[in-house]
């Protein structure tokens, strides 16, 4: 879902599809997060991690004034045209699939690997009906976390999601394991 600042994708190939000014997003995808609300717009800007990206390039001689600008997250930065008609910027834009907030990608990123840490799901499956299971699990992976290390302007990867998970159902069985033979 879109932010308020998006417009949607059913215009002319010349204009822009993400432009209003009252949130922060990307003008190409109306990519945004949450936690770049504060209580002012301006601080919302301030806030927001978007890269200001040319029009024309300023290698192919395009001037650093705002007529020029525009605000890209960084995967359409890194994937825009560098080319010296702005109209095939403007197609390029038109064109753009539509990216849901940070916060809806990282879920659907944790989502995508448990679906690779199978044992995770099984280990939380046998745990959810212990009382206080809920928040023993998310102190675990808070735990982990903070265990984990981060790829500069990533996050956490894909993979140390997995690695967190995987070590999440291992410490979780083996306390399932633990109990059990205590109960003998």
């Amino acid at each position: 879902m879109l932010p308020p600042c998006c417009l949607g994708t059913q215009h002319p190939p010349t204009a822009r599809t993400h432009l209003r000014l009252d949130e922060p997003c990307c003008f190409a995808c109306g990519w945004f997060s949450e936690r770049w609300n504060r209580a002012t717009l301006q601080a919302s800007w301030q806030r927001a991690n978007l890269e200001r990206a040319h029009i024309i390039p300023s290698s192919l001689g395009g001037p650093d004034d705002a007529g020029n600008l525009l605000l890209l997250c960084r995967p359409c930065h890194e994937e825009s045209p560098d080319w010296i008609d702005p109209e095939q910027m403007a197609r390029w834009i038109a064109a753009r699939e539509e990216r849901p907030s940070r916060e809806v990608e990282t879920f659907m990123a944790w989502l995508a690997a448990a679906e690779r840490a199978p044992d995770f799901k099984d280990a939380l499956a046998s745990v959810v009906s212990e009382e206080g299971a809920t928040e023993r699990v998310s102190q675990l992976l808070q735990g982990l976390l903070g265990q984990a290390g981060t790829h500069f302007g990533i996050g956490f990867s894909q993979g140390t999601r997995v690695a967190v998970l995987q070590t999440a159902a291992n410490q979780l069985t083996r306390h399932l394991q633990e109990a059990s033979y205590e109960a003998e």
